[in-house]
């Protein structure tokens, strides 16, 4: 009898100690990790990955409305669509692995000053977002939270450009003054005293604007089919 009850308790502290700290939210945070680094979760986030890194590559030019140096590309749709169906921490390694992915296939033209500005300006646009949807799951929760992103991501372009960007590229193409002369097609006035005052409010902010628009739009239109279709694998 006594052989018995002590296998017994041998089993229940097995038991217990197989169990993850904390209990059950340990138990649920234990399910969710696995969940994450399943094949099908893993195999979804390099298929949105793969597609923004092709849309990455695809330059839009816009000569009559902005500088022929801002050029669209639609590679936050999918890291949108990917955050929405498959949470901020994997639309975050999306916008991640395009721009590395980007770099490795076509290098950079701007010492990695561009490149870091749209690693910036993508993970402000998803993690926003992402985190808002997460917990408002609900079309007037994705409006929400493609605002927010909306305003982060556009916010964040303008201290990049004026901190970051264009004083880097100032001091690798040998003053302001080349870049304003870009310029001047489209605003006669502009000069290097005034750059910021023409480029900051009439190119930077509409651009970035129109650019979360379209991603937001897009996936505010398909992003539930998508999360259908892939809840069957």
């Amino acid at each position: 009898m006594e052989d018995k009850v002590s296998a017994l308790q041998e089993q229940k502290e097995a038991a217990d100690t197989a169990k993850p700290a904390g209990g059950k939210e340990g138990l649920v945070r234990e399910r969710r990790k696995k969940k994450f680094f399943s094949a099908s979760n893993l195999a979804k986030i390099a298929m949105f990955a793969a597609l923004a890194t092709v849309l990455h590559l695809i330059r839009i030019p816009l000569p009559f409305i902005f500088p022929s140096f801002l050029e669209l590309n639609l590679s936050d749709i999918p890291a949108l669509i990917g955050t929405f169906a498959l949470g901020p921490v994997s639309g975050s390694i999306i916008v991640v692995v395009k721009l590395l992915l980007k770099i490795l296939i076509q290098g950079t033209s701007s010492g990695f000053v561009g490149d870091l500005s749209d690693l910036f300006c993508g993970l402000t646009l998803v993690i926003p977002a992402g985190l808002i949807y997460k917990y408002r799951r609900s079309f007037k929760g994705a409006l929400v939270a493609l605002a927010a992103g909306t305003l982060c991501s556009t916010g964040i372009s303008l201290l990049t450009n004026r901190f970051i960007i264009i004083p880097a590229y100032a001091e690798m193409f040998g003053g302001i003054d080349a870049i304003a002369g870009m310029l001047i097609e489209l605003f006669p006035a502009c000069t290097a005293e005034n750059f910021y005052a023409y480029y900051l409010p009439l190119s930077v902010l509409p651009f970035n604007l129109l650019r979360c628009l379209i991603a937001s739009g897009v996936t505010l239109l398909s992003y539930k089919r998508i999360s259908r279709l892939l809840n069957k694998f």
